[in-house]
């Protein structure tokens, strides 16, 4: 089986070039917070202030085909909450904020992206922050922008902006992560309790080399919108399906429809766990690229996380392993493989912090622990049913 296909894509799981640059730009550091953190917007001593921004990525390309295959335009909405989690999962990692305000910005190709999306996208955005609020996140929704760009994109560009503030008591500092620490792994597939459907687990990081594994090569020819011409290769478009084929491994979901699986947030499970557990939770990990070998960037240095009981992958990944020739080492270090969030925590709150993500009906297990590195430098051991991976920094 074939290495690195990510990167032959052209998309990198560990982004080691971004981050080189990002030194070189003098922007770099390691705070040991998840997310950057600036002196509060409001001058008071004991809050901090952040921005934040990502987006829903190379998802749009599903929604596109999707809708282009069923005439559903309810297929884009999705993304909204694609955006807004990548955004508001990386901020809970930083402990509960005090408060939330989110603005969109959607890029668009207006030839092919009619207005009516614009509506189902700004739609989910205003309901998501009506669910939320009633799970106790302090969401607002603001303003944002849409630019017709059709020179530039070739059919839609979904992202978010989050910013607020954050009490320094509440902070969760990745520094802290020890020795003896249990990993607790949060599951990404299933129907949590403030759910509508059952989720694939996907999320919203890897979709490049999860959509070339599993779509069928006459794409590249038929739907030039969604083709980088100058990247194309045996790699591209290699799967044996249609967006609208349902594999009986995925239990009823379309291809397209699992690819495009709205990402979960766990900010109202969060709230319950932090609010009792703050003090024992020593890092939180929001398991986007990078996989399971996210934490490598984070902790104090010189720690070894072994995660020796991950969770069984939903069948999704199973099916982009198999068809697209995707080696198991390179799956555990592109997708999250079914537990989207990490909690790194004393062993005196894993019960109870299973036991809270069982009452939102998210399935929880200890993964792993975190030992003592035999050298200075961070590195994860997965050691899964499929083979054991070792990974440095």
């Amino acid at each position: 089986m074939a290495d690195n296909l990510y990167e032959k894509l052209g998309a990198s799981a560990s982004k080691a070039g971004l981050h080189q640059a990002l030194k070189a730009a003098g922007v770099a550091s390691h705070s040991g917070l998840f997310a950057v953190v600036n002196a509060d917007i409001a001058g008071d001593s004991d809050f901090l202030s952040f921005i934040h921004c990502d987006g829903a990525g190379t998802k749009s390309i599903i929604a596109y085909l999707l809708v282009k295959a069923t005439g559903n335009s309810g297929h884009y909405a999705g993304l909204a909450q694609d955006a807004l989690v990548m955004n508001l999962d990386d901020i809970y990692c930083l402990g509960v904020p005090d408060s939330l305000i989110l603005a969109n910005t959607i890029a668009r190709n207006a030839r092919i992206i009619g207005d009516e999306v614009i509506a189902e996208l700004v739609g989910r955005y205003r309901r998501l922050v009506e669910e939320l609020n009633s799970h106790g996140v302090p969401l607002a929704l603001s303003g944002g922008e849409t630019a017709d760009m059709g020179d530039v994109v070739r059919s839609l560009v979904v992202d978010a902006v989050v910013a607020g503030r954050i009490a320094k008591k509440n902070l969760i500092d990745t520094n802290n992560i020890a020795v003896g620490d249990v990993i607790v792994g949060l599951a990404s597939s299933g129907q949590a309790s403030y759910e509508d459907f059952r989720n694939s687990g996907i999320g919203s990081n890897g979709l490049t080399l999860a959509r070339h594994a599993l779509l069928k090569r006459e794409y590249a020819h038929t739907e030039p919108d969604i083709v980088d011409a100058a990247g194309l290769n045996d790699a591209s478009y290699s799967g044996p399906f249609s967006v609208t084929d349902t594999p009986a491994e995925l239990e009823g979901m379309s291809v397209g429809e699992a690819l495009l699986s709205p990402t979960r947030t766990f900010a109202p499970v969060l709230n319950k766990i932090y609010s009792a557990h703050a003090a024992e939770v020593h890092g939180a990990i929001h398991v986007t690229g990078g996989g399971l070998t996210k934490v490598l960037r984070f902790g104090p240095g010189g720690l070894r996380f072994v995660k020796d009981s991950p969770i069984e992958p939903p069948a999704i990944f199973k099916l982009i392993q198999q068809h697209g020739g995707v080696s198991w080492k390179e799956m555990y270090q592109v997708f999250n493989m079914g537990q989207r969030l990490e909690l790194y925590t004393a062993p005196s709150a894993v019960d109870a912090i299973i036991e809270q993500s069982k009452q939102m009906n998210i399935h929880a297990q200890v993964i792993g622990r975190v030992e003592k590195s035999p050298d200075k430098s961070n590195s994860v051991l997965v050691k899964s049913p499929h083979g054991e991976f070792e990974y440095k920094e």
